[in-house]
């Protein structure tokens, strides 16, 4: 009896013990993979960015800060070419939008708004480029959802 509770306990801490091993791996590989980008929504942050450099240039600490600079720079002109351009693309969205309404019945139009909606809601909670989020009706795109 005794060497039954013994193979039991045995097994049991390999078990346990291999649960810890592997949640400790799975912690490594997200951080060498970008799990800080997973907490930004998807985005790489410029930190995120300047230490993939780094690891791969051999980059020293001077070179990550300009780098970390250069980053958030090209971010802020990212930000000023989608404010600059955002309203086009809404017209066009809004123009497909109402060619479609021109094409569906009655009893079509409310489920179409629903959908316009549902798709806006996904648009501003979806992760993206950076810059202001839009509402607007159908996607330029169909969505990989």
């Amino acid at each position: 009896m005794k060497t039954r509770t013994s193979a039991t306990m045995i097994l049991l801490l390999t078990f346990v013990l291999g649960g810890i091993a592997g949640a400790l791996a799975h912690r490594l590989y997200l951080g060498r993979t970008g799990a800080s980008t997973a907490r930004n929504g998807g985005r790489p942050t410029p930190h995120d960015i300047a230490e993939e450099f780094a690891q791969g240039l051999s980059l020293d600490a001077a070179q990550r800060d300009l780098l970390k600079a250069i980053i958030s720079g090209s971010r802020e002109k990212y930000r000023a070419l989608s404010r600059e351009t955002r309203p086009q693309y809404n017209a066009i969205r809004e123009q497909t939008n109402e060619e479609i309404r021109k094409i569906l019945r009655e009893d079509q139009k409310a489920r179409f708004e629903e959908i316009v909606k549902e798709i806006e809601q996904r648009r501003r909670n979806r992760p993206g480029p950076p810059g202001p989020r839009d509402p607007g009706g159908l996607p330029s795109t169909p969505s990989p959802r």
